[in-house]
């Protein structure tokens, strides 16, 4: 009986002990549960679910098997009954693209900028769009950064702003397309960049046909029919003809360099036939007062005295002849009328100008004059000179004819006085 009650007994406590641990085990299953912490991870497009005690969020993200890069960025919200959510944004770069994405599921574009670390120049653009990424809404910043370039287009050069990439991405921008005859003298897969110069030369070439002038020489020959220092042109002179074909290099719209394909003449030039004259200017001729020597080179004249002078200048017209009745008149300078006071107009011989003077027909010789008076046919033109004679015969037999009038330097009045 005791041994029954002992065996009853021994079996109750076990019970008993099992009874107890299993309410210990249910009292630590509940305790579990109630630090048990739900953690949802969203990593971009991918969205995970653990259950963890351990609230730090580097051990959770060990847990989820999530690594964050340098750029990456997270944001931890702790919601009630235990849930944590857990966002992570990535932050990549596209190489050789114009475009830079960044992924974030809250917040603003520049909130989302600034958690990735990443600021927009002057010249730098962002722009929002959505997308469904497992069932949510995500959002899609995308940053273009943009560079101020200078592009040479066939020698017209512009400032254009272009987003980032290469040069060749940067003219695709541009609606610039070459054509056959452009040349890119920048590397194409440069990347662009401020102040980068994206040259595009357009050469041509074509053929051009142009006539030039050929020179014509002078060819000379003596004549002793001239005077020294005296030429006449007995031939004019003609210009030739050269047809030149050449292969202009033409670089944006000017040619920089012209290569001759052929030349050849077309019309010969014709020289220019001229006569020089050798013959001496020297005037002989014999007068009933003796013989005249006129040198025109060396500008002396002879008189039959023999007597050189010098002359100035030489005038020829028609002479005449005048005297007076009146005994000692007067001439328009207040010198007396008498044989070598002659007149003339001023305007052409000035008064007081001692002057030689000889018929052109040789025969009279009147000699040395000085200009001192003046008439009516002077001033009409009618006569370059009137020569004074002491007689009406004297007159009568000058009559009119063409003299030659020479006018002298460093001749004294006196001379004038036979």
């Amino acid at each position: 009986m005791n041994g029954q009650n002992n065996n009853r007994y021994k079996g109750l406590q076990k019970a008993v002990s099992v009874a107890l641990m299993g309410t210990i085990c249910l009292t630590a299953a509940f305790s579990v549960t109630a630090l048990s912490k739900t953690v949802t991870v969203t990593d971009g497009e991918k969205t995970m679910t653990i259950n963890t005690m351990n609230s730090d969020t580097d051990a959770i993200l060990v847990r989820a098997g999530v690594e964050l890069g340098s750029n990456d960025k997270l944001v931890r919200t702790d919601a009630e009954a235990n849930n944590v959510n857990i966002s992570i944004m990535r932050a990549f770069s596209m190489d050789g693209k114009e475009s830079r994405f960044i992924t974030f599921d809250e917040g603003t574009v520049a909130d989302a900028l600034k958690a990735a670390g990443m600021t927009l120049s002057q010249n730098d653009s962002a722009s929002l769009s959505e997308k469904a990424s497992g069932g949510s809404e995500s959002s899609e910043i995308t940053i273009k950064r943009f560079y101020t370039v200078k592009v040479n287009l066939r020698g017209k050069i512009y400032s254009k702003e272009v987003p980032e990439g290469t040069v060749q991405q940067a003219l695709k921008y541009l609606d610039i397309e070459l054509n056959k005859n452009d040349k890119l003298l920048t590397n194409g897969n440069q990347k662009v960049e401020n102040g980068l110069e994206i040259k595009i030369e357009n050469t041509t070439y074509k053929k051009n046909t142009k006539i030039e002038k050929i020179g014509y020489k002078t060819e000379t020959q003596s004549s002793d029919e001239l005077y020294d220092g005296e030429r006449k042109v007995i031939r004019s002179g003609v210009e030739g003809e050269r047809k030149i074909v050449t292969n202009d290099k033409i670089v944006n719209g000017k040619v920089v360099e012209s290569k001759k394909l052929s030349s050849e003449v077309v019309k010969e030039p014709v020289n220019e036939v001229v006569l020089v004259g050798t013959k001496e200017r020297v005037n002989r001729f014999s007068t009933s007062s003796g013989a005249i020597t006129v040198n025109e080179t060396e500008k002396t004249l002879t008189d039959p005295n023999g007597n050189t002078v010098d002359y100035t200048q030489v005038l020829t017209g028609s002479g005449t002849a005048y005297y007076s009745e009146e005994e000692h008149p007067l001439t328009a300078t207040g010198r007396a009328a008498r044989y070598g006071v002659v007149a003339v107009d001023p305007d052409i011989i000035p008064y007081g100008s001692i002057l030689y003077i000889v018929s052109n027909d040789g025969q009279v010789v009147y000699g040395y004059a000085v200009a001192g008076d003046t008439g009516g046919a002077l001033w009409e033109g009618t006569a370059i000179v009137d020569l004074y004679y002491d007689t009406l015969d004297e007159c009568c037999v000058f009559g009119r004819r063409d003299v030659t009038i020479y006018v002298l330097s460093g001749v004294p009045e006196s001379a004038t006085y036979n």
